[in-house]
């Protein structure tokens, strides 16, 4: 039964992937925290493997299709990965309920943030987000390491913000298309949550076992939901996600505060 429950999580993890350029680490985490009893900073750690092994699965259907331009984005790849592995040795000194409130707090902020995103891009058919382009490419190229280190920081630290925030750094500031930046923000995901794992390793919150049964079915789904992408109406779904995760967040704040 813990088997079937471990190959479904990972199931959905990928659709999160898949689907949205997501890390699926917002998923793997709250769940296998409340249904395997992970210790939060093992859940990170573990959670991060299946980051790992599915966004470099999935990034290779962006590869086949000259998707991804990691080259262009070398300095946004750095800074996130270096500050990956500083975010992980932070972590580790976080008190386990601690960290997990905050872990609690921020899916519930960021189900808050997609659904009001979803709500205005459903508004508004062109975004008005835009830098001025009088701006040097010298000072895109700070702002985006800036940024980038802060996302590789949270990966680090709470598992969690690697796709988006790299996709939202390379569509707005290094202004890639749309799909080389969900193509490369993927593969660059890969390889920050691969720092992060090897900085949770070093103390020992890593259980390979279940990191790599997660990413099984991961893949499997993250491969073949990636496919479907482009067909799926953006509103419909950042209303479900920004649902999915209130609610694993409220679950674990509410497990919390009853551990308290």
């Amino acid at each position: 039964m813990e088997i079937f429950l471990v190959l479904l999580v990972g199931c959905f993890s990928g659709m999160v992937t898949g689907l949205t350029g997501a890390s699926g680490v917002m998923v793997v985490v709250p769940l296998v925290t409340i249904l395997f009893r992970f210790p939060i900073h093992e859940a990170i750690g573990t959670s991060l493997v299946v980051d790992v092994l599915t966004s470099l699965m999935i990034s290779v259907t962006y590869f086949k299709n000259d998707n991804i331009a990691l080259k262009s984005a070398g300095w946004v790849a750095l800074s996130s990965v270096t500050m990956a592995q500083i975010g992980a040795r932070f972590s580790d000194k976080i008190p386990e309920r601690g960290l997990d409130s905050g872990f609690s707090f921020v899916l519930i902020v960021l189900a808050l943030i997609i659904w009001r995103t979803g709500v205005k891009r459903h508004k508004e058919s062109v975004s008005p987000f835009d830098l001025s382009t009088n701006k040097s490419p010298l000072w895109r190229l700070a702002l985006s390491v800036l940024l980038a280190g802060g996302s590789g920081f949270m990966t680090g630290f709470i598992g969690a913000g690697g796709g988006t925030n790299i996709l939202l750094i390379l569509l707005f500031v290094n202004k890639f298309p749309m799909h080389k930046a969900l193509g490369t923000s993927i593969l660059i995901m890969s390889f920050t949550a691969l720092s992060g794992v090897i900085g949770h390793a070093t103390f020992g919150n890593v259980n390979i076992l279940t990191g790599i049964t997660l990413a099984f079915s991961s893949i499997l789904t993250g491969i073949y939901c990636a496919r479907f992408t482009s067909k799926i109406s953006e509103k419909s779904l950042s209303h479900l996600m920004s649902g999915v995760y209130l609610i694993l967040g409220v679950v674990m704040m509410i497990i919390n505060l009853r551990n308290f």
